[in-house]
């Protein structure tokens, strides 16, 4: 009895899996299915590009389908077997929302798109050259430097929407540091966008060039002693509040090198003319197979210049002064007033007062006979701070007159 019962649960169960088999093999009853994170690709790129024109997401647009079919044919469905276009015909600057175009095997029905749209900006296609920065893996020791470095090329052009490239900050090269050697090594490196945060920009941005030939050794740094000689003056108007020469310099090479370098000199920096703070370059002549270290690469003289203080005084002619006027004669001088413009320190003018300063004409500077002239104002000034001293007018007209007439 018992074998009977188990033989008819056999027998039962080879029954389902027959009809199982019939319905999914012969009667193949209709499915629906969802086809998830298909990618989405643009068509005619080139003809926005001919317009100056491009798609300025970055984004990786994907979409979900949904399709119908015989459950053998939708169970064998994958991502590849479909494809999801936006045509870019017709378009132009600024945000559109452009219809999905989707192509899937033709045993299915695609009865659903999600999204039917998606959301793309087209803006401006501009180009714009960009530096090259080379960049190491790891710090190097105490006393080492890479040097002689060189990059071809040393900018490039990088391509694509206005808004990305307007965010590219440079362009980074990244060398092993563990690679370099005590002689000249060449290295290609693949190029990497960095935006102005620091951080890497992976998107379908073109660059002129996606491969950069970096040369390179491992050098000696060593520091010497340095001189450097200042000449000339700034302009009037401006005074030097300090002036910052370096005296050490540090320089690169082979040790076989540098160990020839005791001091260093530069020729004379020229401050004539310099009109703002500013750092001037320090033109120094090194051996040959030598370069200025990291530490010295912007190696200057620090001229601070700042504008200097001025202060006016106006003399009536009573109080401009004669010299040299010979006994039996007076003097009147006819200019009602002048005017001594001085120049110099803030600490000089500030502390500055009309009794320091003396106008005054020599008379002694006419000719012999003369009773009337223009004769330049003098000014005495016996204190120190100041850089000028004008008068305005620079000359006055008097007469000269003998007083002891009868």
């Amino acid at each position: 009895m018992l074998k009977s019962k188990t033989a008819n649960k056999i027998i039962a169960v080879a029954v389902a899996l027959v009809i199982w088999a019939y319905v999914i093999t012969v009667v193949n009853p209709p499915h629906t299915q969802i086809i998830r994170d298909i990618p989405v690709r643009f068509t005619n790129m080139d003809i926005l590009g001919g317009k100056n024109l491009t798609v300025s997401s970055d984004a990786v647009f994907t979409i979900d389908v949904t399709v119908e079919g015989k459950r053998a044919d939708v169970g064998k469905l994958a991502i590849d077997d479909f494809t999801a276009t936006v045509d870019l015909i017709g378009w132009s600057r600024g945000e559109h929302n452009i219809p999905v175009e989707v192509l899937g095997p033709d045993n299915v029905e695609v009865i659903a798109v999600n999204p039917l749209r998606v959301a793309v900006n087209i803006e401006d296609l501009v180009s714009i050259s960009k530096p090259i920065n080379i960049e190491y893996t790891e710090p190097f020791p105490q006393g080492k430097e890479p040097g002689f470095v060189s990059m071809v090329p040393d900018q490039i052009e990088v391509s694509g929407a206005k808004s990305q490239v307007d965010n590219v900050d440079y362009i980074s090269v990244m060398v092993d540091s563990s690679e370099l050697r005590n002689t000249l090594r060449t290295f290609n490196i693949m190029a990497q966008i960095i935006d102005r945060e620091g951080q890497p920009i992976y998107s379908d941005m073109r660059l002129s060039q996606r491969e950069i030939e970096v040369a390179a050794m491992l050098c000696d740094v060593k520091e010497v002693p340095f001189e450097v000689e200042v000449v000339g003056e700034v302009p009037p108007m401006l005074e030097v509040t300090s002036l910052v020469r370096p005296n050490r310099v540090s320089v690169r090479g082979a040790r076989s090198a540098i160990d020839r370098i005791d001091a260093l000199t530069a020729a004379a920096v020229d401050i004539s003319g310099v009109d703002v703070t500013s750092k001037i370059p320090v033109p120094i002549e090194l051996p040959a197979n030598v370069e200025l270290a990291d530490a010295s690469s912007d190696i200057g003289v620090e001229v601070n210049i700042k504008g200097i203080a001025t202060k006016e005084f106006v003399y009536g002619s009573n109080e401009i002064l004669t010299e040299g006027v010979a006994n039996g004669y007076a003097v009147h001088i006819n200019d009602s007033r002048v005017t001594i413009k001085a120049f110099g320190a803030e600490s000089a003018i500030s502390e500055l007062t009309k009794g320091a300063i003396r106008p005054y004409v020599d008379i002694s500077e006419m000719e012999p006979g003369e009773e009337t002239a223009n004769l330049t104002v003098h000014i005495k000034y016996d204190g120190s701070g100041l850089k000028r001293l004008e008068s305005v007018p620079e000359t006055v007209f008097l007469n000269i007159y003998e007083t002891n007439l009868d």
